[in-house]
Parts: structure tokens; C-alpha cells; sequence
């Protein structure tokens, strides 16, 4: 079995509320395209108290950092000797709390107490439970539809970024929305067009596709994630409004030319 974890760039991270306190959430993307993995029933929390939890309870001094090395070490211990898969870790009320999924065994918790007992410094607790709808996973450690769209215009901006585009510019953005019949996506293209966009592309694949009605549409706006953010969700509700599907939305880069007069000699 893949252990998906070892690959970081399908790991990312936000922040949200836990029962109305701060928390940064953590998870690892690439292992939700394959659960529930049957063979994983058994749920594995491990909570160490944060000796200094602030006043926010996310940790200040030393823990934070002392913390995610202390966290690797768990991680890779439970791996090697309990083959546990580790799909996430919660940072909340003054604990940090790291998620594993695991056969189910019945010596499980007392080696996982094992195992914990060479990291001290900090209150430790351990829960196993049976989970195999991986519900922990899903209601807990996923974020809400709206959080998840605001990672992904994140990770699009963050690369446009990463090579040299200042987000300030205004360009053409093309969105994608998929609908159950040509009335819902006409109804969709009536709205729209009120908001100046504009139909680029029309497909249809209703046999093969329960939202076989597809468009492409684009119209100039501020790519900043902000603006960009506001923009996409406002279109993910109204396609919403129609039983349809937004799907995403892709640009151009833009990098500003150096005026070659302008560079020191």
C-alpha cells in the first residue's frame, strides 16, 4: 500500500475554527482520493499538551518548533513499527493533535504507548477507535467547500507569483461550470452575461456525464486572491442557484518586461 504522506507537495494547511477556538489544520490531499481504505478501519489520535498554549492556545515559546520535530519523530516511529498511515494533524486549545489510520490490532494502543514513551516533556494521551468510514478524516480534518476553494486560488496565485507575475494586473480569467441540462446552463448564461462575461465554449456529454452540459467563460478582472477569491465564489453559488457545478478557473501569466535602459551599467 502507497504511503501517501511521503510525497509533501499533496500536503497543505489552514486555518479555521474548532468548537469556536482557533485552529490550524493540516492534512494530507493525495490520501482523501483513496478513502476509506478498508484495510485502515482503526483511528489513532495522539494529543500532546502544549506546555505553553498562549493565549490563543496555538502555542507560544518553544513548543511550536520543538513540537514538529517531536511530531516527525512520532510519525516515523508509528510508520516503521505499527504501519500506521498518518493523514493529519490539528493545532487547537492548547494541543497538538496527530491522526493516524491503522489495521485493526489488539495490541495497537499498548505499542503505540510504547513508542511514545521516549518523547517526554509534554502530557500525552492516546485514543484508538474504530472508524471505518474514515469520518474523522473527512468531517473534521477536510476543509468546508468554500475553504477548499480559497487553498486552491491560493496555490494558482502563489505559482503566478512564484514566476514573477505581480497579481496586479488585470487579464482574462476563463471559468469552467458544468449543468444537468442545456435550460439550467442557459439560465446560468442569462445571469452572467448580466456581469459582462462572456461564452466562450459550449459542450454537451449528457450520456456519458450526469453535468454533461458544459461552459467556458471568461471576462477581464484583478487576479490579487482577494478579489480573485470573492469573484470565484460568487460564481460557485450561482451555478449552485442552477443544479450546476463551478469547476475552476485558469489565466495567463503575466511578468513585467525590464526596460533593458533602466539597469546599472
Amino acid at each position: 500500500m502507497p504511503n501517501f504522506s511521503d510525497n509533501p507537495d499533496d500536503w497543505d494547511s489552514y486555518h479555521t475554527l474548532v468548537d469556536s477556538c482557533p485552529a490550524a489544520i493540516a492534512l494530507d490531499f493525495a490520501v482523501g482520493e483513496h478513502a476509506p481504505i478498508e484495510a485502515r478501519p482503526g483511528l489513532l489520535a495522539v494529543l500532546i499538551h502544549m506546555n505553553e498554549p498562549g493565549e490563543h492556545g496555538m502555542g507560544d515559546g518553544v513548543d511550536p518548533e520543538a513540537l514538529r520535530h517531536v511530531e516527525q519523530q512520532i510519525v516515523y516511529a508509528f510508520e516503521a513499527k505499527i504501519d500506521a498511515l498518518f493523514v493529519g494533524r490539528v493545532r487547537s486549545q492548547g494541543v497538538w493533535q496527530l491522526y493516524f489510520y491503522t489495521a485493526e490490532t489488539p495490541d495497537i494502543e499498548a505499542t503505540a504507548t510504547e513508542l511514545l514513551s521516549g518523547f517526554s516533556g509534554w502530557k500525552q494521551d492516546i485514543h484508538v477507535r474504530t472508524d471505518p468510514d474514515w469520518e474523522m478524516y473527512f468531517e473534521l480534518l477536510f476543509p468546508d467547500r468554500e475553504r477548499l476553494q480559497w487553498m486552491r486560488n491560493r496555490k494558482f496565485c502563489e505559482a503566478l507569483a512564484a514566476e514573477g507575475d505581480p497579481l496586479v494586473f488585470p487579464r482574462r480569467i476563463d471559468h469552467y461550470a458544468y449543468f444537468a441540462t442545456a435550460a439550467d446552463r442557459q439560465s446560468f448564461i442569462d445571469a452572467i452575461v448580466l456581469d459582462e462575461y462572456e461564452v466562450e465554449e459550449l459542450a454537451e456529454d449528457p450520456e456519458e456525464n450526469d453535468l454533461g452540459f458544459q461552459i467556458q467563460f471568461f471576462r477581464s478582472d484583478n487576479i490579487e486572491l482577494e478579489s480573485i477569491h470573492e469573484l470565484v465564489m460568487k460564481l460557485v453559488e450561482l451555478a449552485d442557484n442552477y443544479d450546476g457545478m463551478y469547476d475552476d478557473w485558469e489565466t495567463t501569466l503575466m511578468v513585467p518586461k525590464i526596460d533593458s535602459d533602466s539597469l546599472p551599467n
